[in-house]
């Protein structure tokens, strides 16, 4: 060790033989102090003293005045005297280290280089606590004073000596738990900085005082009556005292982001709030060991709005106190506003002892609270509950209890309802005045906390989560909570059971035991996602998938789903994983079906197959179900369905298949492929394929079932056209009959909707041996017009014997063609026993109006037969057929009769048009009068003047 003395000193000295005097001067030197400073050599830019002594036998005595000093650390004065022990009185029992009478000041000192400073005598966990604690820091007033033998340093008694060193500190920034002291892993405590405050190092104790400070990272943090204090530096325990105000988002965070964060059980980690709160702090830090730490500390709330977690109410206008330490932390007189009424919070946290059973709770809530329709409303974060408020009105009060215990929240919520009406549907629709118990609940199951079996980590981690709404029905679910998300192994559900029925928990799987009255799925699920079926609505997440029955039995007086009504339904079936099977019987269908739910919202929209044994859709759930098709076509399933007695609006069709492809095309538009569709009956068999898609383009404005667009390809075999007609509502207008039609047809909207007024297509017709009869209102009116009934008697041959009792055909045939709604045709034939009608023209079919040019040929002889019942090209049409026909029989041009058929399907007008011979002008005919009707017509014609009635 280097030996004591001074290194670049100009001495001038002075010296008798009892003593000496000297006067010393030092320039970027250094004393040399070994034994009493950690680092023995402290530079010197500058150093003058003078320096006396006197030696009287083995005592010595210094006097120092006169003493100034500066280096980088500091810059002052001092003034000592020092003097050698007398052994018979120093508790040293030496004559060294002697006696000293030490004090001065400094006009300037670097905070960071206190520590190099401290004499030896203090523990080294102290110096080293000082050191690394104060980061930064200026002290421009500095007193210090020593007095007393060395021996007794730092004079714990204060009868032994005095040493004390106080500073005025301004800029400090102070780690009061530096990191190095802390566990790796634990989150840093905040520093205190722009701390100014008294420094004092007192006998063994050190102390800041009087401060204020503001905390790293919150520059609006202010710390207030801030303490610092080690009462024993050979004990070093450090007290840290300070009480912060300030806004409650950086409070919450400075919380967050430090020890307390473990403290308060993380339970205000995603806390946030607004308002101005009180932040209280306490530590208690022994430096040697660190790890028990003690801490007391407050937040007071005074009328702040605070949300504990995103996805939970916010708490307004909430005063209280939060009361934390070490090993937990309360809730004292916290109240609140929430959910539109008063709320009462009440318990904590705390540090289980070891060996505490563990049903025992390591984090209890408790909160009673009124909740109003309008506050669940306001609250999106309740996600289904908030929904359902939405037809709430009204307040109630609830019970709220959160607990933790083996690391798994356990909640239970309770609430009568009294005093909040709600318009559900049903059966969950109930007035103000009367109560609907619910309790939900979750909680660790008996055998998740036996004692023995948790010590030895053999024991399941189970809970059972269950919910009860009053006598509507209970859900209860046993989850394994040991993997990343719970895992549901079995559960039972019930509604609307008689108290004689239940649903038995099973050994696996999920029961569900379910009696309704009148239920509507389609009402629920409009009111739970705002609207029913939308695109990918029927898909379950998954990790809702498991919660669902795999047994299922279930009755329902009517049950509405996706627009049709079922009546005395009954269904008895199951699932596994997304496929659904269920046997289903009620008024309208009875039969087998199976439905495999859309893996997700990017999948398919499911996929439906069904046999049925009947299927009935009446009037009012065909009207319900074209409205849904328009409103939702990408919530279709894929179908393959088929059934051997099919009703529609009231009329049997006999035998329906269907098969259909829910798909997505470019630019995520899905289109509806629709491979079969097909109706077999005695007297007709139809087939038909299409699709059913978004139109390129649509009109701005445009209805979502408009911008829609039905193709249909199809075929009709018919055996027997009367029976067919009459099958469908149109009785005693053809008899007999058969042939086929078909072509392609398509419209704006839905497949079972056809929208004349948007319908274009061709068909092409080819009926034979068959009769028009006189035709009814319907449909049936335009074949009304074409029997021919409204026709006027011939001039020269009577036509009363072919069509009063309505026309008997050898064939009808032609071709149509449909745009916008309007069929035409110019080459539509109809051959009978006597004569031969032709027809081109147009009929409106939404307006029910027509305009046809009537061709009527008499059967003269042989030729004309076969020239009549030649097939009219339609690039010719009826005009260039007629001439070809006329050049070739200019008898039958002579008795060929023309008329002009427009009007109405119920009142159409009929005139003869007057013809001209081949040799006449060119120009065309003007109409005569209008020809008489035949016997008591049903249509409305007018009579010419002159002609016999």
């Amino acid at each position: 060790a280097p030996a004591i003395g001074v290194r670049g000193a100009a001495v001038d000295f002075d010296l008798t033989q009892q003593g000496g005097k000297a006067k010393l001067v030092v320039a970027d030197g250094a004393l040399v102090l070994p034994g009493v400073f950690e680092e023995p050599v402290l530079p010197l830019d500058r150093l003058s003293s003078s320096v006396a002594w006197q030696i009287d036998g083995e005592r010595i005595a210094v006097q120092v005045t006169d003493t100034r000093f500066a280096n980088a650390d500091a810059q002052g004065e001092a003034r000592a005297t020092w003097h050698t022990s007398d052994p018979a009185q120093s508790r040293g029992g030496a004559r060294f280290p002697g006696v000293l009478d030490l004090s001065g000041s400094l006009s300037r000192a670097d905070g960071t280089r206190v520590h190099r400073y401290l004499p030896l005598s203090i523990p080294p966990d102290a110096r080293h606590y000082v050191r690394d604690s104060v980061v930064a820091g200026r002290a421009s007033v500095v007193n210090f004073r020593v007095k007393g033998d060395l021996h007794d340093m730092p004079f714990n008694d204060p009868r032994h000596g005095e040493f004390r060193i106080a500073a005025r500190v301004q800029d400090v920034t102070y780690a009061f738990v530096p990191r190095s002291l802390q566990p790796a892993g634990e989150l840093p405590w905040p520093a205190l900085t722009q701390l100014a405050g008294e420094l004092v190092f007192e006998r063994s104790s050190m102390q800041v005082k009087g401060a204020s400070s503001r905390f790293a990272g919150s520059a609006d943090l202010r710390a207030t009556k801030v303490e610092a204090q080690i009462p024993d530096l050979s004990h070093t325990v450090v007290a840290v005292s300070a009480d912060t105000r300030g806004p409650l988002p950086e409070l919450l965070a400075l919380m967050a982001t430090s020890p307390l964060a473990a403290m308060t059980g993380h339970a205000l980690d995603k806390a946030s709030g607004t308002g101005l709160a009180d932040l209280r702090l306490r530590l208690s830090l022994p430096i040697s060991e660190i790890s028990k730490s003690r801490v007391q500390g407050s937040l007071q709330l005074a009328g702040n709005e605070v949300r504990i977690t995103p996805d939970t109410p916010a708490l307004s206008r909430a005063r209280g106190t939060v009361q934390f330490s070490e090993s937990g932390f309360t809730l004292a007189g916290v109240q609140a506003r929430a959910l539109g009424g008063d709320v009462r919070l009440e318990g904590g946290m705390r540090a289980l002892p070891a060996g505490a059973p563990p049903s025992e709770a390591l984090l209890q809530l408790r909160a009673q609270g009124t909740a109003s329709a309008e506050g669940l409303r306001q609250a999106p974060e309740l996600g289904l509950l908030a929904q359902l408020a939405r037809k709430a009105t009204g307040s109630a009060p609830y019970s709220f209890q959160f607990a933790l215990r083996r690391g798994v929240p356990e909640l239970q919520v309770s609430s009568s309802l009294l005093g909040l009406a709600l318009a559900l549907p049903t059966p969950l629709g109930k007035p103000a005045d009367s109560a609907l118990p619910v309790r939900f609940e979750n909680q660790l199951t008996r055998e998740s906390l036996a004692p023995g079996a948790v010590a030895a980590r053999t024991a399941p981690l189970l809970d059972r989560l269950a919910l009860e709404v009053g006598g509507v029905g209970s859900v209860s679910y046993v989850r394994d909570l040991a993997g990343a998300s719970p895992r549901v192994l079995r559960g039972a559900i019930a509604m609307g059971l008689a108290p004689e029925e239940s649903a038995p928990m099973p050994e696996r799987g999920v029961v569900g035991n379910v009696r309704l009255g009148d239920f509507d799925v389609d009402l629920w699920q409009s009111l739970l996602t705002g609207a029913p079926g939308q695109a990918g609505g029927s898909s379950v997440p998954s990790a809702l998938q498991d919660y669902l029955p795999t047994v299922l039995a279930a009755r329902a007086r009517s049950l509405t789903v996706q627009g049709r009504t079922l009546h005395d339904v009954l269904v008895g079936g199951g699932r596994d994983g997304l496929l659904w099977r269920a046997n289903l019987d009620a008024q309208e269908l009875n039969g087998y079906v199976e439905f495999r739910q859309p893996s997700g919202p990017e999948a398919t929209a499911g996929r439906l197959y069904a046999r049925l044994a009947r299927l009935i859709v009446p009037q009012s759930a065909a009207s319900q179900v074209e409205a849904l098709l328009d409103a939702q076509p990408g919530s279709l399933p894929s179908l393959d369905i088929a059934v051997d007695d099919f009703e529609l609006r009231g009329r049997k069709l006999g035998r329906l298949e269907i098969e259909a492809q829910n798909r997505v095309l470019d630019g995520a538009q899905r289109e509806w492929r629709l491979g079969k569709f097909n109706l077999l009956m005695p007297e007709a068999v139809f087939t038909a394929n299409g699709n059913w898609a978004a139109l390129q383009a649509t009109a701005a404005g445009a209805s979502p079932g408009a911008q829609r667009r039905t193709v249909l390809n199809f075929r009709l075999d018919i055996l027997d056209s009367g029976q067919l007609l009459g099958r469908i509502g149109m009785a005693d207008v053809v008899r007999r009959g058969k042939g086929r039609m078909e072509g392609q047809v398509a419209w704006r909207g839905a497949p079972i909707n056809p929208d004349y007024a948007s319908m274009t297509g061709q068909i092409n017709l080819n009926i034979e041996a068959g009769q028009f009869l006189k035709a009814e209102p319907g449909l049936a009116k335009l074949l009304g017009v074409l029997s021919l009934q409204s026709l006027p008697r011939r001039l020269t041959l009577d036509f009363r014997d072919v069509f009063s009792e309505g026309f008997a055909f050898d064939f009808v045939r032609g071709d149509l063609r449909i745009e916008q709604g309007v069929a035409m045709t110019n080459n539509l034939q109809m051959k009978g026993v006597n004569a031969a009608v032709l027809m081109e023209g147009r009929a409106d079919i939404a307006r029910e109006t027509q305009e046809l040019h009537v061709v009527v040929v008499p059967e003269i002889n042989a030729m004309t037969a076969s020239l009549v019942a030649t097939a009219i090209n339609p690039v010719i049409g009826l005009g260039s057929f007629l001439a070809q026909v006329f050049l070739r029989g200019p008898l039958i041009e002579a008795a060929t009769q023309e008329f002009r058929v427009d009007g109405t399907w119920t009142e159409p007008q009929v005139t003869r048009i007057a013809r001209r011979s081949r040799g006449a002008d060119t120009a065309p005919a003007a109409p005569s009068a209008p020809a008489s009707a035949p016997q008591a017509p049903p249509a409305r014609t007018a009579q010419p003047p002159g002609e016999p009635s």
